[in-house]
Formats: C-alpha cells, sequence, structure tokens
C-alpha cells in the first residue's frame, strides 16, 4: 500500500471528460488520491509510473479498452482492484469482465453515485484484506523457518537450506561448508542464576554469530546450546576464518562478568557425504572433538576423514 497515514490511489480512466470529472470529485470526496486518464493509453501508462489500489475504467475506450488495462494492471500487480463502467451493457460483456478478474461492473448513467461508492469501498476493502492475509501468511512462514529466542534460523529451514545447497555444489562442483558451535558451561549458568540468564547469553551468542557472517550464509540455532552456520561458496580456509571470526567475538563477550565459552567444528562438504545427515554428522563429530579436546576451541575436519 502507500503507508499507514497516506491516501489509497485510484487511476480514474474515462474518455468522457464531463463524466470523468464527476467520478473524480466522488473520489476525492471519498478520501482517494487522484489520478486520470482520457483513454486506454494513457490508463497503461499511468500504471507503469504509479501505484495503485483500484482502477475504475470505462470499458470502451480509444486505443485500449477496460479490459485491456485491466490486463496490463494484472501483470504489474495481480491483487490491484478493477471496477469497469459501460453505457453498452450486456449480460455477454459483464460476465467477460468478470472472467478477466475485474471486481465489479456497473452501468452507465449510473442509478446514483451512491452505488459507485459503494463498489469503490468494496473493491478496496478486498484489497485490503487479500494484503493482510499476504501479510499473515508470511509471518507464520518466517515464524516455522525461525527460533524465537533467537530469532536465527532454525533446524527445518537448515534441512531445507542445506537439501539445495548440496544439489548445488555438487552439480557445478562449488565450495559448501558448516560450522557448529557448542556454547561450553550453559547448564552453569542456568544453574547459578536461572534459565532467564541462560535465554540472554543465548541471545549474546546469536547476536555474535549474526554480525560476523555475509548475507548469504545461514546462521541456524540448531538446538539448545548449538547452532550451525551453513556457508554457500565458502571453502574449509575460508570458513575456519569465519569459526575464528565468530568465535573470537563470542568469547570476547562478558556476561557477569565472565568471559563466554565455545567449541567449534568445521567441515567442507564433499561428494562422500550422501544426505543432509551425513554432512551434518560431520561437522559435530568435528565440534565433539573441539569439546573432547577440553573445549574452547575450533576443530576443523581434514578432508580425508570427510
Amino acid at each position: 500500500m502507500h503507508g499507514n497515514n497516506s491516501k489509497e490511489h485510484i487511476l480514474i480512466a474515462d474518455d468522457d471528460p464531463d463524466f470523468r470529472r464527476i467520478l473524480v470529485r466522488r473520489a476525492e470526496k471519498m478520501g482517494l488520491a487522484v489520478v486520470e486518464a482520457e483513454d486506454g493509453q494513457e490508463a497503461i501508462d499511468a500504471l507503469r509510473i504509479g501505484s495503485f489500489d483500484v482502477l475504475l475504467l470505462d470499458l470502451y475506450m480509444p486505443k485500449h479498452t477496460g479490459l485491456d488495462v485491466v490486463q496490463a494492471a494484472q501483470e504489474i500487480d495481480p491483487d490491484l482492484q478493477a471496477v469497469i463502467l459501460t453505457g453498452g451493457a450486456t449480460i455477454e460483456t459483464a460476465v467477460e469482465a468478470l472472467r478477466a478478474g475485474v471486481y465489479d461492473y456497473l452501468t452507465k448513467p449510473l442509478e446514483s453515485m451512491a452505488d459507485l461508492e459503494l463498489s469503490l469501498n468494496r473493491a478496496l476493502d478486498h484489497r485490503r484484506l487479500v494484503k493482510e492475509n499476504q501479510r499473515l501468511f508470511a509471518e507464520v512462514q518466517r515464524l516455522a523457518m525461525t527460533d524465537p529466542l533467537t530469532r536465527l534460523y532454525n533446524r527445518h529451514k537448515l534441512d531445507e537450506a542445506l537439501v539445495v545447497e548440496m544439489e548445488r555444489a555438487r552439480r557445478y562442483a562449488r565450495p559448501l561448508s558448516l560450522i557448529m558451535i557448542d556454547l561450553d558451561g550453559l547448564k552453569v549458568t542456568n544453574d547459578t542464576y536461572g534459565h532467564a540468564a541462560g535465554d540472554k547469553v543465548l541471545k549474546l551468542v546469536a547476536d555474535a554469530i549474526r554480525s560476523q557472517i555475509r548475507s548469504v550464509d545461514l546462521p541456524v540455532r540448531f538446538g539448545g546450546d548449538e547452532f550451525v552456520i551453513l556457508l554457500p561458496e565458502a571453502d574449509l580456509d575460508a570458513a575456519t576464518l569465519v569459526a575464528q571470526r565468530v568465535c573470537g567475538r563470542i568469547t570476547s563477550t562478558r556476561f557477569r562478568g565472565q568471559m563466554l565459552s565455545v567449541s567449534a567444528g568445521v567441515a567442507q562438504w564433499s561428494a562422500t557425504f550422501g544426505s543432509v545427515e551425513e554432512f551434518i554428522a560431520a561437522v559435530d563429530q568435528a565440534m565433539y572433538q573441539a569439546k573432547h579436546a577440553g573445549g574452547r576451541r575450533i576443530f576443523v575436519l581434514a578432508p580425508q576423514l570427510a
């Protein structure tokens, strides 16, 4: 739309200037921002440079019909609503208009301007409903893919991305790496200060990860106190540098006067990994090696071990 406080926009196209002026005055009285066009070509040109919420179009105009304008509008914005006006109404033209995606169809002369206003308000309400449904769907999708505490991606999103990236790495012989990070001693923090403090630590780690990765990388809360970073187009050396930066940022972070500590594993994809699970198991094993060696370190899985 056009912002919370801005007017909704209407394009009015009719080749009768006197009737068009009546339509414009009514739309402006409704609080709409109006752009006028005197024929179909002008209307199509206006669509290409402006953004509209509803169209009010004469069916028969020079150069292009109202339905031509509707078709052009739908290519730009499929959710744009249109009301068609015609003085030569037949059942066939009404059906054709509705099949073309027109929201409503009114005959000229209008029985009353109130009918026009009602039709426009309903078309605008429908557009608002469509936009709100799209927003809600996008929010549901986002919530399904993200961890609510850290706002990093979740395991489900990682699995989806790995399927795509592993296939791309295989097909085009491109590098692909994973980093797995595990917090050392989060249980002690939870037991000493409570789970709210542990949650705060997890958020600090997530912020540190976000600050050190590229926009193409995928940061994930893998579960509990484990995090994974998926790095497309990164070989083992590049991924190791990222792991060093991320871990350095985390371990320079203080919480309750103590420095945070993490263990990390790094692995690069190879054709020996036949599945997402095998690739994750490899980087998990690398992280375990770092943990087993005393923590606060990074273990890089050698290619021959992959």
